[in-house]
């Protein structure tokens, strides 16, 4: 019998699932550091037109990262659960 070199499911699941949430981090982070910017122009007295802008600019961000987060989760978890289903291990 052949041994396989490929890492098992739940390791590459892991792996991956540990990379998307850093990426979500990085652009939540991003997010909160616009915020705090946002924060820094209001006290400045910048046109609130501006600020306004840039707060949902924020919110878009925000409120896209969460969203690709939760898609990349569910496709993640989908792809793992196919293949321990065609390796019949369930």
């Amino acid at each position: 019998m052949k041994k396989s070199t490929k890492p098992s499911f739940l390791v590459e699941f892991l792996i991956e699932t540990l990379i998307g949430i850093s990426i979500f981090v990085i652009i939540a982070i991003a997010a909160v550091v616009l915020s705090f910017f946002v924060a820094y122009l209001k006290d400045s007295g910048v046109d609130p037109v501006i600020t306004t802008g840039l707060t949902i600019g924020e919110y878009f961000i925000f409120t896209c990262d969460i969203f690709l987060f939760h898609t990349f989760l569910f496709r993640q978890t989908q792809k793992t659960w196919n293949s321990l289903k065609s390796e019949s291990i369930l």
